[in-house]
């Protein structure tokens, strides 16, 4: 209980800091780029969401490979404590979006409640035992290595469309991969792990499916 405790403590201080991003990123884009103060305040808040979102995803992608990935790939080390937060430390992104940023589409408003809630059922699991847990943790790492997504997301409102041809495309490219490989992890498991899935296992799939609804509404609208 302590351990879950000290996490909620880590969530409200990443949201903190995620919302003062938001606030010194609004500064900085009104001094220096004329386009961004022609968008109404949505846009702004849409723009903020998306640019403070991929630097901390391009962040924690760096760190999750050096203190999560490399520990379990060479060792099969799963430090909880450190995905634990890593975890509150992702989803405190999409849980100040919600509060914050208006007119999300509404795929995109239950994607992010669920993401927050997985966030802290996964604050009850081992990931040192658990394969539901192995799960979430595949999912969401595939996720913040998508980060050029949300850097396309915002940057679209403040450049024109053909400066941004590139950096689309290799977003959609890296969605595109990161989506397969996940999907395709998922799958494999289910079908050779079969004997093991239990109703935490059906409870998670039912879940992911609105967050694979918004995966794919955005993979075909970068598609477009």
């Amino acid at each position: 209980m302590e351990m879950i405790l000290n996490n909620i403590y880590y969530f409200i201080l990443f949201c903190g800091l995620v919302r003062s991003s938001y606030f010194i990123t609004d500064i900085v884009l009104k001094n220096t780029t004329k386009k961004y103060l022609t968008l109404d305040n949505d846009k702004q808040q849409y723009v903020q969401k998306n640019i403070v979102k991929s630097i901390n995803l391009a962040c924690l992608t760096v760190y999750g490979v050096s203190q999560i990935i490399y520990p379990v790939v060479m060792y099969n080390t799963w430090d909880n404590n450190i995905i634990h937060i890593c975890g509150v430390f992702y989803s405190s992104n999409d849980f100040v979006a919600l509060l914050y940023v208006n007119k999300l589409s509404q795929t995109t408003k239950n994607h992010h409640k669920i993401t927050v809630f997985l966030s802290f059922v996964a604050l009850t699991v081992d990931f040192k035992t658990s394969t539901f847990g192995k799960m979430m943790f595949i999912y969401t790492f595939s996720s913040t290595a998508t980060y050029l997504v949300n850097t396309y997301l915002g940057m679209r409102f403040l450049y024109e469309k053909d400066d941004l041809t590139i950096m689309k495309r290799s977003a959609r490219n890296i969605y595109g991969v990161s989506l397969l490989l996940n999907w395709c992890w998922h799958i494999q498991w289910c079908i050779n792990n079969f004997n093991l899935l239990g109703v935490q296992h059906y409870l998670y799939f039912l879940l992911l499916f609105f967050i694979i609804k918004d995966d794919v509404l955005l993979f075909k609208w970068l598609c477009a």
